[in-house]
């Protein structure tokens, strides 16, 4: 009777990931929510060292420390890319030592980043980290014991599961699990979809907000590597539209304020296209590289976000006029929506179109 349970639970796991991509392949939904909560000016993120723990060596602790750091670090270096010269996108960042926490001056710090060994008892064992809001700050709370990944070998199956775990989680899973929390700091909700590729480790992951527990074990397939859960254009794209292209505090100004900004600095167009079945249109979107940009041989990267929130990127030559040019082109099989084109040329936006993709009958 054991056996015959386990071979159904086998069977299962293989038979639902062909019903959820064939789902997926029909509706292609996908959801990006915000958390409805933003900064309005530079934001303070403080970092708390984690207490002495008997299961943590001590040299493993600064390691914990510059994970923080440098996966905050991770979302500014992409906001930046892309962004007008100007643009306000750092943060100040202070870590703070067990020996000064107890007299720290918190009003400081607009998010709370810390470490605890396990989740309060009130939530899942499984919980890996979370982000919540409480009197009016932010907080980060990172747990390093109580989830991990076991495995069992049978003659004819190879199973991972969810189960607890006694030992400190990688420095790459917290690394994985910090930008992830961090990006709901800054106002990311989950990007939510039928897409199952990532979940049996064939693909990367779309966004950096998938929810965050198929990171350590997929209950389709093998756990995902940690490092391929990374920040991807389409997260830079949705923090953009929450608040704007030149940094934190920008949108808090009054519409027609964010107008003028918009309209002196960010070259943005938007341009309908009405599609008649049958008919193909052909876009040129070319320009020029300025002067104190140019390097000879240089490409320039293009990205362009679908309606769906997929973000491709491609390389396009630069001639040695500093010009280039790249064909857009709109047909029948052409999904209707916005599509969001960006120029970039040493990791500086240069120019900026959005697509309206109408068809008419």
């Amino acid at each position: 009777m054991k056996a015959v349970l386990i071979l159904l639970l086998c069977v299962i796991i293989l038979i639902a990931p062909s019903i959820q991509e064939s789902s997926a392949k029909k509706s292609n939904y996908i959801k990006y929510d915000t958390t409805g909560q933003k900064f309005n000016g530079t934001p303070t993120l403080c970092a708390l060292e984690p207490q002495k723990d008997p299961t943590v060596p001590e040299n493993i602790v600064p390691h914990m420390m510059k994970a923080v750091r440098s996966n905050v670090d991770a979302w500014i270096g992409p906001l930046k890319s892309g962004s007008p010269r100007d643009s306000k996108w750092d943060v100040n960042y202070v870590a703070i030592g067990r020996d000064k926490q107890s007299s720290y001056d918190y009003s400081k710090c607009d998010v709370i980043i810390s470490f605890s060994k396990t989740p309060p008892k009130t939530q899942s064992a499984e919980i890996l980290g979370v982000q919540y809001y409480k009197n009016g700050k932010n907080f980060v709370e990172i747990f390093y014991q109580g989830y991990g990944v076991c495995e069992e070998l049978t003659n004819v199956w190879q199973i991972w599961y969810t189960c607890e775990s006694n030992s400190p989680k990688l420095i790459d899973s917290m690394g994985a699990i910090l930008r992830h929390e961090i990006g709901h700091a800054f106002g990311l909700g989950h990007y939510i979809s039928e897409e199952t590729g990532y979940l049996k480790g064939n693909v990367i992951p779309p966004s950096m907000m998938v929810p965050i527990i198929d990171l350590i074990a997929s209950p389709v397939g093998a756990p995902i590597n940690p490092a391929d859960l990374q920040i991807m254009p389409v997260d830079i794209q949705k923090l953009k539209e929450i608040y704007g292209n030149k940094g934190w505090g920008y949108k808090s100004q009054t519409a027609n304020d964010d107008k003028n900004i918009l309209s002196k600095s960010d070259p943005t167009k938007t341009k309908k296209i009405q599609l008649k079945r049958g008919a193909v249109i052909t876009e040129k979107i070319s320009g020029t590289v300025p002067t104190d940009m140019y390097k000879k041989g240089q490409r320039a990267d293009i990205t362009v976000i679908t309606p769906d929130g997929r973000a491709e990127t491609q390389k396009i030559l630069v001639d040695n006029k500093r010009t280039f040019e790249h064909i857009f082109n709109v047909m029948d099989t052409t999904t209707p929506g916005k599509y969001q084109i960006t120029i970039s040329y040493s990791g500086k936006e240069i120019k900026k179109i959005t697509y309206d993709v109408i068809k008419i009958k």
